[in-house]
């Protein structure tokens, strides 16, 4: 028996609850309530549950109205009806409205119902089995995408690295619900840089002209970063969060046919006023910096720009807390530093940027380099307490 599996029964009957206790108690974790609402606190007392046996005829909240609730509060979890009423309206809203798995009709033997709880137990594994697989395969392919954008554009990496965590604050302080998809869209965010030659991106960022080709590089990086994002299953609100990143509230000086006012993804929103903030500030958060969102009214989501004003103050603070600042030869830079100041060949070429952390691939791709070239030296890097 595993915890993991815990069934929940509700019914208003007392007699019927101990008896399938009893006879199920031995096979499954078993909890137990008389009434809707107790069934619903039982979500935060006991769950999370791998199935809901419920009985459908209840006094105030009936059945359907059980699981419809549990089907929004806990969606996951597998739902069974078991009733004395099994007339054809009643098993349709049950189907209907409470998604459930399976009927069961009163009397019922305990052997059927435990064949039924058996059977719901493997769907709930089936359906956590394949979410995990699902959220490694996301995890994995966004970590690849961000690693690649690392060993390409370091310093493009850094700015997705930082409109991350302000993205997440500004998120925190709207209270949204799909936090995940903001914070993937402001990790990929600039994805689409990996199409466009270094050299013209280090021109792009220092304000220099462009020719018209370079100029059109630059324009189609939300595209091309979307079209890279929409090739991963599920990130499809992710992919549009990217693509509108430039669009303005008012459709005033974005994309022309493009979606105006809440009809953009919130997450674009957010990421139009943040990009605005990083391209001013150049990764520093001042009260002349933020006076950016003031200027043409209209460009931002007002809401974004509350919420930014009321928590990205603190967002360049950093917690030193657990970090060590070391000054150190290149050679004795390692995976997990952070380095503080860019690393740069001799010849002035940058090959990471200052705030990126060196993960396994960029440590790699380090030790190779030095192999054939030489670096500038010493390097600043902040090193977790207690890393050899």
């Amino acid at each position: 028996m595993s915890e993991a599996d815990r069934v929940l029964v509700v019914d208003d009957d007392t007699k019927l609850l101990a008896g399938l206790e009893r006879h199920l108690g031995q096979r499954f974790a078993i909890t137990t309530a008389e009434n809707g609402p107790q069934a619903l606190e039982r979500i935060k007392s006991h769950g999370p549950f791998a199935v809901i046996l419920c009985d459908m005829r209840m006094p105030g909240m009936d059945g359907i109205e059980v699981l419809k609730r549990f089907a929004e509060q806990a969606p996951d979890t597998v739902r069974m009806m078991l009733t004395g009423n099994a007339d054809q309206k009643t098993a349709a809203e049950a189907i209907n409205d409470g998604r459930i798995f399976r009927f069961f009709s009163k009397p019922c033997p305990a052997a059927t119902l435990a064949e039924g709880i058996d059977a719901a137990i493997r769907q709930f594994r089936l359906v956590m089995a394949e979410r995990k697989l699902l959220e490694q395969t996301l995890a994995g392919s966004v970590k690849m995408l961000a690693e690649v954008l690392s060993l390409v554009a370091p310093e493009t990496f850094e700015r997705s690295v930082r409109l991350r965590t302000w993205a997440l604050q500004v998120g925190r302080q709207m209270g949204l619900s799909s936090l995940w998809e903001l914070e993937l869209a402001a990790s990929l965010v600039h994805v689409g840089a990996i199409s466009v030659p270094v050299e013209v991106l280090a021109r792009h960022r220092s304000g220099q002209s462009m020719s018209p080709v370079e100029a059109n590089m630059i324009r189609h990086i939300p595209q091309i970063g979307a079209e890279l994002i929409r090739k991963i299953p599920r990130l499809e609100t992710v992919a549009q969060a990217v693509l509108h990143q430039g669009q303005w509230f008012n459709g005033e000086g974005g994309a022309d046919g493009g979606p105006v006012g809440h009809a953009i993804p919130v997450a674009s929103r957010i990421l139009h006023a943040l990009i605005a903030l990083d391209d001013a500030g150049r990764g520093r958060l001042t009260r002349e910096v933020l006076a950016v969102l003031d200027y043409n009214p209209g460009r931002f989501d007002p809401a974004v720009v509350a919420a930014a004003r009321a928590c990205l103050h603190v967002s360049s603070q950093d917690d030193e807390s657990g970090w060590a600042r070391l000054t150190l030869p290149v050679h004795g830079v390692k995976a997990g530093d952070l380095i503080e100041t860019n690393l740069e060949l001799e010849s002035g070429k940058l090959i990471f940027a200052a705030g990126q952390t060196i993960t396994h691939a960029l440590f790699v791709r380090l030790t190779n380099l030095q192999s054939m070239y030489q670096f500038r030296e010493p390097v600043r890097v902040r090193r977790m307490i207690g890393v050899d």
